[in-house]
């Protein structure tokens, strides 16, 4: 018997099923799962399990899903264990929650989608939404906490600025403490773990993150949707310039200088106290809204709406014809991919033999892939502009 398989072979060999049916049964096994079922732990499997609940009684498991709520727990316990490196050893908490005044534009919009997943979770235990709690859970810890909010702390903690870094900590614990007893019920025993790390408030003095209080919206009615759409904004400008960056292949220690230009005071407003926060987490050396006379020449250009474009000076950062050989070559890469997808699109009776869904698909890989040739071609030309 395969190693990978022994288990799942040996639950077929303790029935009653036919010989036959049980050979058929092992092909069948090896074939949805050639490697076996990896090992995903309790949490894992009962967060998939409660995030599946909307599919009815019966529920086609997906174990990739299942492995992927798996490191899932190891990004909680990461993310924890960088907080709690900024928190540092002598931290403790006030005695309850309460704004002091002092919170940056970027702590009151973690604080915004804390209180949006506090509401979202109790809402769906009231009505048995499970799969809108995990996700609202899931979305805040991935999504908010580690990929923006985390990033945009370091500036923070390197200021020097001592009541900044101490609101900024006070913020950082809340969204432990209460992410980590929102998800608790979904995910208990690495939650209980991590609880055990923090320090407590003395409002919630809880030896066990299971007998700990539920957070709810009363206590966390801190939404902002105002605030939020302004950092959807940056964090809009902050994707385009990433996205940018990687156009030109350019390494992530390389820091490069960023204008802004925005053609309405409402825009430059949406983007008050939010500069440091595009600085870092594009790794730009500089970030200038700007109007046209300053932008100097040598940048790439994106536009980020209809008020707004991010100007990226290249200029002395990157070897021209060296980036423009490897653009083309990609380039025709690319034409000759769209060239065959539009040539299997052409042969006779496709509406009629080939399946809506399969139409669709390969509808969208030839938007999407002519849509990346539109940007390397916007891209040569940025280059062949610069090398003139």
């Amino acid at each position: 018997m395969e190693r990978p398989h022994r288990a799942l072979h040996a639950s077929l060999l303790d029935s009653n099923l036919d010989p036959k049916e049980i050979e058929k049964a092992k092909q069948g096994q090896k074939a949805d799962f050639p490697s076996g079922i990896p090992e995903c732990g309790t949490d894992a499997l009962r967060f998939a399990l409660c995030a599946y609940t909307a599919q009815g009684r019966d529920i086609n498991l997906d174990i990739n899903r299942v492995e992927g709520y798996r490191h899932f727990c190891n990004k909680l316990w990461n993310a924890t264990k960088f907080a709690l490196m900024y928190l540092g050893t002598d931290f403790k908490p006030k005695a309850a929650f309460q704004l002091s005044g002092h919170e940056s534009r970027m702590d009151l919009w973690i604080l915004s989608r804390l209180s949006f997943a506090v509401e979202t979770c109790n809402a769906g235990f009231e009505t048995y939404d499970f799969p809108a709690a995990t996700t609202a859970c899931y979305a805040f810890w991935l999504y908010d906490l580690c990929d923006v909010y985390l990033e945009s702390l370091k500036p923070v903690f390197q200021s020097g600025n001592e009541l900044s870094i101490e609101t900024s900590k006070e913020m950082l614990y809340t969204c432990l403490d209460v992410g980590l007893r929102l998800l608790s019920p979904f995910m208990p025993f690495v939650t209980e773990e991590l609880f055990q790390r923090l320090p407590r408030r003395q409002s919630n003095p809880a030896i066990s993150i299971t007998v700990a209080q539920y957070p709810i919206p009363e206590k966390f009615s801190f939404k902002n949707e105002e605030l939020e759409k302004a950092v959807s904004f940056a964090l809009n400008i902050i994707h385009k310039i990433r996205s940018l960056r990687s156009d030109y292949n350019l390494a992530k220690n390389e820091k490069l200088e960023v204008f802004l230009k925005c053609d309405d005071e409402e825009t430059k407003t949406q983007l008050s106290g939010l500069h440091e926060t595009i600085l870092t987490l594009t790794s730009s050396a500089t970030i200038k809204i700007a109007n046209s006379e300053e932008i100097p020449q040598g940048c790439a250009i994106t536009t980020i709406s209809e008020s707004c474009e991010a100007y990226l000076l290249l200029k002395g950062h990157i070897d021209i014809s060296k980036e423009i050989s490897r653009l083309e070559q990609k380039k025709e890469k690319l034409s000759s991919q769209i060239s065959k997808l539009k040539q299997a699109a052409e042969v006779p009776d496709y509406e009629s033999k080939v399946p809506a869904a399969v139409r669709e698909s390969h509808s969208e890989k030839i938007t999407l892939s002519e849509g990346e040739l539109n940007k390397l071609i916007q891209a040569i030309e940025t280059l062949k502009i610069m090398d003139s």
